[in-house]
């Protein structure tokens, strides 16, 4: 019997070894060299949801940089003005500013984001970043209506709508073509005291690998490209992320976006930044662990925010 359980471990540890080393093999991967954007095409249109501040504004900038023109699709319009002429002063680019607020979104979803499409007809969209998304943290209980539709609103109906609706441009491209969806490492594993938005996060992370699958399939057929990128970041240093300041590996909202640009291309699954690769790869080998410590840390700030 003993003997027996011997060889469970065993069993149980090399499996354990493989799968770090296979998870963290695929991690790196793309950390290795920068992307080659000229493959998406030179001069076509990227759009951006939630681009003035936080993440968004870094792949705008990022973007920007690399030669897109830009859609930019936020609710402030004061903000997406500032933002189109600081861009198109320091970059030879043209930008189209769309005002939506994505918490109403869930109203009359086709009507809303169809609205988006036939804004941006005739130009030629070669990458979607959806990035938009709503956090609200505490036991399910505290947790507002208000708060619980906005989760759904801003982080599931934008990533499902727009993907749904820029793919069948996206076939007909000759280009490469991209769709990167921002989920969270808090998607990957249950977190207490951050039910609904882990739980979003989640259906982000599967939604997005099996649309990885089928455009894969569907390209093949096309003569074309799409890639369907999942983005899983841990903590990243924005507005929407001040009370967390303590977290650990907290980075630069420049550092996650150039981290996952440089994973554009190579795998449908990244973290971005390298901290966050190996916070990804602890996550994956240690599901309870990581859900426990991670509870705890997002426990703590609810508490202190609630005094």
């Amino acid at each position: 019997m003993l003997e027996c359980i011997e060889y469970i471990l065993f069993a149980f540890g090399l499996w354990t070894l493989i799968k770090g080393y296979l998870f963290a093999h695929y991690s790196f991967k793309s950390l290795r060299s920068n992307t080659d954007f000229s493959q998406y095409g030179l001069k076509s249109w990227a759009l951006v949801t939630a681009p003035t501040d936080g993440i968004g504004l870094g792949f705008a900038e990022k973007l920007a940089f690399h030669g897109f023109n830009l859609v930019l699709v936020g609710r402030n319009y004061e903000k997406l003005m500032n933002l189109s002429k600081n861009l198109e002063q320091n970059f030879p680019i043209k930008t189209k500013s769309i005002v939506k607020d994505f918490s109403l979104s869930a109203k009359n979803s086709q009507e809303f984001f169809q609205d988006i499409k036939s804004q941006t007809e005739g130009l030629d969209i070669s990458i979607v970043v959806n990035n938009v998304g709503y956090g609200a943290d505490g036991p399910l209980h505290t947790v507002t209506e208000a708060d619980l539709l906005n989760i759904n609103s801003l982080n599931i109906w934008p990533v499902v709508c727009l993907t749904k609706l820029y793919i069948p441009g996206m076939l007909n491209r000759k280009n490469r073509s991209a769709i990167i969806n921002l989920s969270s490492l808090l998607g990957t594993f249950p977190v207490p005291y951050g039910s609904c938005y882990s739980a979003g996060k989640s259906f982000i992370s599967a939604f997005s690998l099996i649309v990885a699958e089928e455009a894969c399939y569907l390209s093949r057929q096309k003569n074309t490209n799409i890639d369907v990128l999942t983005v899983t970041p841990g903590w990243v240093d924005t507005p929407l992320t001040k009370k967390y300041k303590n977290m650990p590996c907290l980075i630069k909202k420049e550092e996650h976006v150039e981290g996952v640009l440089k994973a554009l291309g190579k795998v449908n699954y990244t973290s971005g930044h390298w901290k966050h690769q190996l916070q990804s790869i602890y996550a994956a080998l240690f599901r309870d662990q990581a859900s426990g410590s991670y509870a705890k840390k997002i426990k703590k700030v609810w508490k202190d925010s609630a005094k």
